[in-house]
């Protein structure tokens, strides 16, 4: 499917950073949106040639909840597909129904509803959804269980409110929902495709001022890596994925016809601490002397019982993903956070 004029939301993530580098490299015309004008002093920088060519431009939309927020972005272009990736995060609130659910359930369906009533040209929408969106966390590790597409999260509207670790998971289900049922009930002129991530790891492209200001899942690497973490625990999550594939997926995702109307499974494989303490200690043996990291231990590893699985089938044969490695995305990444320090001085 010819795709030339892309719509981007949160444009700065750590996802989208790389989203939006694959589309500048491929040719596509984009249009980034950010929270604020100063969002975008980093975007400019780094990609200065597209923004002198007019190949990347900006637009704000403060909050992506409020209703309208995105329709004088869709009035004022013309889009043939839009990324959503953008979706509100916060693990600090005692108000989880306004703090947490609704804005990533508005921030989906407010894109969709200006999509439809503004934007005649726009083909198909992929929205970044999440493995959370499949996993049912009821059922633990649920070892040798093999999750796919075909799963959903059962937590309720209600269940979703009961503390904040529901209040995130239920945000990521209960908004992709939202998208399916948008399609099914308003039959927009537009077709969708959703993206569920497990774990997300990798390089940074985002800017990075500070080690201490690292994307979530990047700080835990790093709390290993620069000897922060002194007893080895793994997130409770066993499945992950490199931001590259991640980004391949959604780019994917608008180039491919037979993606129509598919939800995809992004995971690699399994993984835990323990991997990333071995590969510490054989590849950066001094560091990890000096640092004082732990070195791996059974209750670093997988449980005893074993751990769910993934099948990434789809997102291969249909999307083409050639996935990389957890040594490779380590190599990557740990050698990064090498530079930065050397960059930032820390």
């Amino acid at each position: 499917m010819a795709s030339t004029n892309v719509l981007l939301t949160g444009g700065n993530g750590f996802v989208a950073i790389h989203i939006l580098l694959l589309l500048l490299q491929r040719g596509y015309n984009v249009t980034a949106t950010v929270r604020s004008e100063s969002k975008t002093t980093f975007l400019r920088r780094k990609f200065s040639d597209a923004v002198s060519k007019g190949q990347l431009k900006f637009a704000i939309v403060p909050d992506i909840t409020t209703p309208g927020a995105f329709d004088s972005v869709f009035k004022g272009n013309s889009f043939d597909s839009v990324l959503h990736t953008s979706s509100p995060f916060t693990y600090s609130t005692t108000d989880i129904k306004n703090d947490l659910l609704m804005p990533a359930i508005k921030g989906t369906t407010e894109i969709l509803k200006a999509a439809k009533a503004y934007g005649p040209t726009v083909k198909r929408v992929i929205v970044t959804s999440s493995f959370a969106s499949i996993c049912d966390i009821t059922k633990d590790d649920r070892p040798g269980y093999v999750y796919s597409e075909k799963d959903w999260n059962p937590l309720t509207f209600e269940q979703s409110q009961q503390n904040s670790r529901n209040g995130y998971v239920g945000s990521k289900v209960l908004a992709e929902k939202a998208a399916w049922e948008f399609i099914e009930n308003e039959k927009p002129g537009f077709d969708l495709v959703t993206i569920c991530p497990s774990m997300v790891y990798g390089p940074v492209i985002r800017e990075v001022t500070s080690m201490k200001n690292l994307n979530t899942s990047s700080a835990k690497f790093y709390s290993i890596f620069n000897g922060e973490e002194k007893e080895l625990t793994n997130i409770g999550v066993w499945l992950w994925v490199d931001v590259r594939d991640v980004a391949e997926a959604h780019v994917a995702s608008l180039e491919k016809p037979e993606a129509s109307g598919k939800r995809f499974l992004m995971s690699e494989g399994t993984f835990n601490v323990a991997q990333v303490a071995d590969y510490i200690w054989k590849h950066y043996p001094d560091r990890a002397q000096a640092k004082g990291i732990p070195k791996s231990t059974p209750s670093a590893g997988y449980p005893e019982a074993g751990t769910y699985l993934s099948d990434n089938s789809l997102s291969k044969s249909v999307l083409g993903i050639n996935y990389t490695s957890f040594n490779d995305t380590l190599k990557d990444q740990l050698a990064q956070f090498v530079e930065l320090e050397k960059e930032l001085g820390e």
